[in-house]
């Protein structure tokens, strides 16, 4: 499973619609994500930020957490996002693992 990391920016409309609806968007998410076979794993308001939210999420593939973003970026209360594909120390790990094992076949060019 991957973790992602998405930074949400709402629209001034939308911030708008919030504050007025007290809409819980935390419980608004969690459907999509869990219909899109992903889990949410955090939920956070972000201050002094260019982006209003993040979203720390877990999904089984690219594709399927593409399409969950895909479902809320097109409903128009997202001005602008960004993701980020986190990993964890035991990534990290077999990162190094496979680093060692493949270390010797590639050769940069010449005079490098």
């Amino acid at each position: 499973m991957a973790l992602y990391m998405m930074q949400i920016k709402y629209t001034l409309d939308a911030i708008k619609d919030i504050a007025e609806s007290g809409s819980n968007r935390e419980d608004a998410v969690r459907p999509l994500i869990e219909k899109c076979g992903g889990k949410l794993i955090s939920f956070y308001g972000l201050v002094g930020q260019d982006h209003h939210i993040v979203l720390i999420t877990e999904f089984e593939s690219l594709p399927d957490y593409l399409g969950m973003a895909l479902s809320g970026i097109v409903g128009g209360a997202i001005a602008d996002w960004k993701t980020v594909q986190l990993y964890s120390a035991a990534d990290m790990m077999a990162a190094t693992e496979t680093y060692r094992a493949s270390k010797d076949s590639y050769a940069p060019p010449p005079n490098q």
